[in-house]
């Protein structure tokens, strides 16, 4: 299952809206060390995980106290220590102030059997944050000339019957009015299909290839939910579609576009498609409804597996325009419905992006500022863990530390 239905993604909007003036504030740093405090729970970062602020950064006036961050910055790793353990929140937990706190926390084991511990370096299914990819492809081939945003998908999906309506941005913006194949339209606790439905033919014993087209004939022979453009509602099926015409356009698979378009020139080389002996092992806390991934079926929409180092370097990458144009980011990162850009939740009282996703086991939180002073990021194995409560109780710690 994924946490990215609209219902969820509105709480964490909230999150970030109900801390809009702290966290999500636009002031930089105008010092230059991070602090570091080690505990048998988490560990606080040792050496700065992302670069200083440049000499025009520091020209701009702070908005958090930052001198006294730095000043109490052993207390505050101590104390987030104690959160994620309260939190029983089992993965690995990324904050950042501008360079007067910077924090790595992990806890609980990435293999019970073989007693190993989740470490930074710890990678983990990060569902609905392969959307993010996704769109970045897209808006790639779009500066490349190869893609419009106002092509209508009967370009690349001729046979289907809604294709002459609904356009790339509908796709990349969710208001295509498509069902969701993997929740339920309205209820985020039911799943769209599971093993024993013969309408759709997905199965952990397929190959990816014969699953993806279970997918596509399942998406294709539904009803719209309403007409392209007329509102938003939250559709992985709208991503899977996406990375059929990143690979009809750029004559490679999805996953070798994003391998050689994105990770490589990010730098990020613990994230990918396949499962390695870094990725942590999932756990159910308690009995819920867990959704298995089976090959193939993730794709586009929620397939990609990383860690907090690269997930840095992501954000990096992004705010420093590596991938794509500054013009472009600022335009994904614009609201279009309902607070949602090209892959992103937008934040319209701060210059906060974030999402948030929940597969298999598997729970997955990034938040940044756009220009990537502030970040939060929190990964887990453990199917019980909620990175969005987990991020409601890290905000009332910093709030005393604004203004």
């Amino acid at each position: 299952m994924l946490i990215s239905s609209k219902k969820i993604l509105c709480l964490a909007i909230s999150a970030l809206t109900a801390f809009s003036v702290c966290f999500t504030g636009c002031g930089k740093d105008t010092q230059s060390s991070v602090s570091a405090t080690e505990k048998t729970t988490a560990v606080a970062a040792s050496q700065p995980v992302t670069k200083a602020a440049t000499s025009d950064e520091q020209k701009q006036e702070p908005t958090w106290n930052y001198s006294e961050l730095k000043r109490k910055s052993a207390d505050i790793s101590n104390t987030l220590d104690d959160i994620i353990t309260s939190n029983k929140y089992r993965g690995t937990v990324y904050v950042k102030i501008g360079n007067a706190l910077e924090y790595i926390g992990t806890n609980g084991f990435s293999d019970k059997d073989r007693h190993t511990k989740n470490s930074t370096d710890t990678c983990f299914r990060i569902a609905s944050l392969t959307k993010q990819f996704t769109a970045v492809a897209v808006m790639q081939l779009v500066e490349d000339g190869k893609l419009s945003l106002d092509d209508t998908i009967d370009k690349y999906f001729p046979s289907y019957k809604y294709g002459k309506k609904i356009t790339v941005k509908n796709l990349l913006t969710m208001t295509a009015g498509i069902k969701d194949y993997i929740n339920k339209d309205g209820d985020t606790n039911t799943y769209a299909y599971n093993e024993s439905q013969i309408e759709f033919k997905v199965s952990a014993k397929n190959s990816a290839k014969k699953n993806k087209k279970a997918v596509m004939d399942w998406i294709f022979n539904q009803k719209l939910n309403f007409e392209p453009d007329e509102k938003y509602m939250y559709s992985n099926s709208a991503y899977f579609l996406l990375g059929d015409i990143i690979e009809q356009v750029s004559k490679t698979s999805y996953e070798k576009y994003v391998k050689e378009k994105i990770l490589k020139p990010s730098g990020m080389m613990s994230t990918g498609f396949e499962s390695t002996d870094k990725l942590a092992v999932g756990y159910q806390d308690i009995y819920d409804n867990v959704w298995t991934l089976y090959p193939g079926v993730g794709y586009s929409a929620t397939s990609l597996i990383s860690n907090v180092p690269d997930l840095l370097k992501w954000v990096d990458a992004l705010c420093t325009n590596k991938l794509v144009s500054e013009e472009t980011f600022k335009e994904m990162t614009t609201p279009y419905k309902d607070n949602y850009g090209y892959g992103f939740v937008v934040s319209e009282e701060s210059n906060a992006v974030s999402h948030t996703g929940k597969i298999d086991k598997y729970n997955a939180a990034l938040v940044f500022t756009k220009d990537g002073n502030q970040i939060y990021i929190a990964l887990s194995n453990y199917s019980n863990s909620s990175p969005i409560a987990l991020f409601n109780n890290i905000q009332k710690t910093l709030a005393p530390f604004y203004g």
